[in-house]
């Protein structure tokens, strides 16, 4: 019996994908910004990523035909939307900003060419924890329904 979970459970630990994709062969890279190259004219060409286990990553930032989308967050709050097309020097200063601050970013990339580069999803456990309170609940009233089924059967059972 332990033999066959120990198994399964170093199969499930070796199959684990190193890397996350979304669609198709893009990937997901989340860190913080190490380091940023700006050409001559300010705009931004790439961003150095330092990712939670130490690791960089150099993604290129895209202009032209399908420029990289940025949702950047200021400390205050304030969602940015914007892309490296219509707000190239924006786009360097939110990032200078993100740098300074450490702030966690989520870039979408294709073959080291940005998609899209958004703040790293944080979430506020206390919101859910409604939620999981609700979980609990309908799992306990599923597990003492089976308990008083079963009850019922071995009663029937035992006469």
């Amino acid at each position: 019996m332990y033999k066959y979970l120990f198994s399964f459970l170093l199969i499930l630990f070796l199959t684990q994908p190193s890397q996350i994709f979304a669609d198709g062969h893009e990937e997901l890279v989340s860190g913080v910004i190490n380091a940023i190259s700006i050409d001559a004219n300010g705009n931004v060409e790439g961003i150095l990523i330092m990712k939670n286990d130490g690791d960089f990553v150099n993604i290129d930032i895209k202009s032209g035909e399908n420029p990289t989308e940025f949702g950047l967050e200021n400390i205050a709050g304030d969602r940015w939307i914007g892309n490296q097309n219509d707000n190239a020097k924006e786009v360097a200063i939110k990032l200078k900003d993100h740098q300074k601050r450490f702030a966690p970013l989520t870039v979408l990339h294709e073959e080291g060419a940005a998609k899209e580069i958004t703040d790293m999803e944080n979430r506020n456990v206390k919101t859910n924890l409604s939620f999981l309170f609700a979980c609990f609940a309908v799992a306990w009233v599923a597990f003492f329904a089976y308990v008083l089924i079963i009850n019922g059967r071995l009663r029937k059972a035992s006469k």
